[in-house]
């Protein structure tokens, strides 16, 4: 997608204007609740319907969204790869560390996050009321560890997902670690591949004529 206005962005990412999010501990144990509460729900619906992962605004509380995708997908967050990485405490403390530089700069957050948010979001579909207040940052929290986990079980690595949202991977990368640049082209052809697997399972599970 094209670089949207910040207020545009804002809008995509449920973020008010001037938010401020609240300290990195309290971001990781809410971290924690939007994930656990996820696969509780995902448990609790059964295999043939799933929720989206991603947590909207449904008046004073969270709302998540059903979704129409094939039993697949499940694995990018639910199951598989996605809820092994999810279950782990550095995982999320590391989407929780870096929710500032998304929030500082929505328009990047916005562009790096709207494949999944995309995957994610069945147009129509009505909000599913969750007993947990709903807090400003929720949506952009709840979205980056959905990215962080589909990205995880399509075999991309941390280094991958950073490079990923657009953040300066140099920053984050050890001495032993491959080069700014080999990164970069590592990810992108694992995000393609990613791509690939996910168009095959829509095509294998599209209506035959």
């Amino acid at each position: 997608m094209e670089r949207p206005s910040d207020d545009a962005a804002r809008t995509m990412l449920g973020l008010p204007m001037a938010y401020v999010l609240p300290a990195t501990d309290v971001m990781i144990s809410e971290a924690r609740r939007i994930v656990e509460t996820n696969l509780a729900l995902a448990r609790e619906l059964g295999p043939l319907q799933l929720p989206s992962p991603i947590w909207e605004r449904k008046g004073s509380r969270a709302g998540v969204r059903l979704v129409t995708l094939p039993a697949a997908f499940a694995q990018r967050y639910f199951t598989g790869g996605g809820a092994l990485v999810l279950g782990k405490d550095r995982v999320r403390t590391l989407v929780a560390e870096l929710m500032p530089w998304m929030a500082e700069d929505p328009a990047g957050a916005a562009v790096a996050l709207e494949d999944t948010l995309e995957v994610w979001t069945t147009d129509g579909a009505p909000l599913r009321e969750l007993e947990s207040p709903y807090g400003g940052h929720y949506k952009l929290l709840s979205l980056m560890l959905a990215d962080f986990a589909r990205k995880a079980d399509a075999g991309l690595d941390t280094l991958d997902w950073i490079a990923s949202l657009g953040l300066p991977v140099e920053e984050f990368r050890d001495d032993d670690d491959p080069d700014a640049d080999a990164i970069l082209e590592r990810m992108e052809a694992r995000v393609d591949a990613m791509w690939a697997t996910e168009d095959a399972w829509l095509e294998a599970a599209a209506p035959r004529p």
